[in-house]
């Protein structure tokens, strides 16, 4: 199961974490307010493939039978888990200059590098 998430579906995912719960209809209607014409289909297509990659859930309506979707996971944890995904990726193919380019990114600053050493010696408690 894939995390990673494409433009129009992360634009769903805001709507959806905005409003915790919507029909494909109203997700629609949002992307419309923001001049984001979308054909209906399209919108199905896509609310479908995050179903699929368990990000969002369905359930119908007990009335009117429309399905209504539900982020499983939040903007953080997407986040972090596309973060760890490609970090893990850059790590096992090319190690040492993953290293090399984050150490010298990180250098520039010393509050990351701090929060950097912070989170290291959380890791080695929890060992």
């Amino acid at each position: 199961m894939t995390r990673n998430v494409g433009p129009l579906e992360r634009k769903i995912l805001t709507i959806l974490w905005q409003k915790r719960e919507a029909t494909a209809r109203e997700i629609c209607t949002c992307l419309e307010e923001n001049d984001e014409r979308r054909a209906y289909s399209t919108i199905r297509t896509i609310i479908k493939r995050l179903v699929r990659k368990k990000i969002i859930s369905q359930h119908r309506h007990p009335t009117n039978r429309q399905y209504i979707y539900t982020p499983l996971i939040t903007k953080d944890e997407l986040e972090t888990t596309i973060v760890r995904k490609t970090l893990s990726d850059l790590l096992k193919r090319f190690e040492q200059s993953t290293i090399n380019y984050l150490a010298e990114e990180l250098s520039d600053s010393k509050e990351d590098i701090e929060k950097l050493k912070q989170k290291l010696n959380e890791m080695k408690k929890d060992e």
